[in-house]
């Protein structure tokens, strides 16, 4: 079976609030360069597996994290799905999120953000995903951003499909 693999790059930078904003901590299994003003990240990853990045932040903070991934799954995408874990106070910021292929925005919950097409996004394309994240004053939370991407169901139909085929012609 082949591997699939999806290119992701994260940009976080950090809005100014009343108290100082601060990332305090970053993680990631790939290499990345982060500072207490911001991180960058490109990972390669599986689209079976979701993509965990690890953050810890002080101070009352909102981040607005640039999330661009290109397509390298070989199926075409109408959907992209944030959650935040665990489900404590980090947020998304309601109508901050934006994108350059998925024109409809869905908040859920505070901690779930469902960017969905009518454009969807292709084999080889780049899709951005731009949205703010609320870290409220406090000690030092640390989250996990997972993404998920939503894959076209014909596409899932047409491997079933294909399957199904080879599992019959095997039997013969």
């Amino acid at each position: 079976m082949n591997k699939y693999v999806v290119i992701l790059t994260v940009v976080v930078t950090l809005s100014t609030s009343i108290a100082q904003a601060k990332l305090v901590s970053f993680s990631s299994s790939e290499p990345f360069t982060w500072s207490d003003s911001g991180a960058v990240i490109t990972q390669a990853i599986s689209t079976v597996i979701p993509v965990d990045v690890i953050m810890t932040a002080e101070a009352d903070s909102t981040f607005t994290i640039t999330s661009t991934t290109t397509n390298e799954s070989g199926f075409t995408w109408i959907g992209y799905i944030l959650t935040l874990a665990p489900a404590d106070d980090v947020t998304f910021v309601p109508g901050t999120a934006g994108s350059t292929k998925f024109q409809t925005v869905v908040y859920p919950n505070p901690q779930r953000l469902e960017f969905w097409a009518p454009v969807p996004v292709e084999h080889g394309q780049v899709v951005t995903l731009q949205f703010d994240l609320s870290v409220p004053d406090g000690p030092p939370y640390t989250f996990s951003l997972t993404h998920n991407i939503i894959p076209e169901p014909a596409t899932f139909a047409l491997l079933g499909l294909g399957t199904a085929v080879l599992l019959a012609q095997r039997k013969r």
